[in-house]
């Protein structure tokens, strides 16, 4: 499983793999969340986007991403569902795995991102 820091435009955005326990935990930690209220959509705003999680080789999902208090899963039938990340505490987990797999400036431009 692999997750992207969505942090750029313009430059390659950072990558880093889950080792298939992590990976397991993620996404049963996700499955457990509640439906995300109305309206609610991930960051689209310039610099940090969110996370994207992407591959497994027993996934049941194409992408999840995590931005901004939402978790978007889209499955491989192209349905979505939008789940609410009480807190950003997925979205804090992810980074905290992130810590010690990405360069130390692009974490210090996650943590302010998700600190604001």
């Amino acid at each position: 499983m692999n997750v992207e820091i969505d942090l750029y435009s313009g430059r390659r955005n950072p990558v880093f793999g889950l080792p298939p326990e992590a990976g397991e935990a993620l996404v049963a930690r996700i499955a457990a969340l509640p439906p995300a209220p109305p309206g609610a959509a991930p960051l689209q705003d310039l610099g940090y986007r969110g996370l994207r999680i992407t591959g497994g080789p027993a996934a049941d999902f194409t992408e999840i991403v995590v931005s901004g208090g939402v978790v978007v899963v889209r499955d491989r039938g192209g349905a979505e569902r939008l789940l609410h990340d009480e807190g950003r505490s997925v979205e804090r987990a992810l980074a905290d795995l992130a810590a010690a797999r990405v360069h130390p400036d692009d974490m210090t431009l996650l943590r302010r991102d998700l600190n604001s």
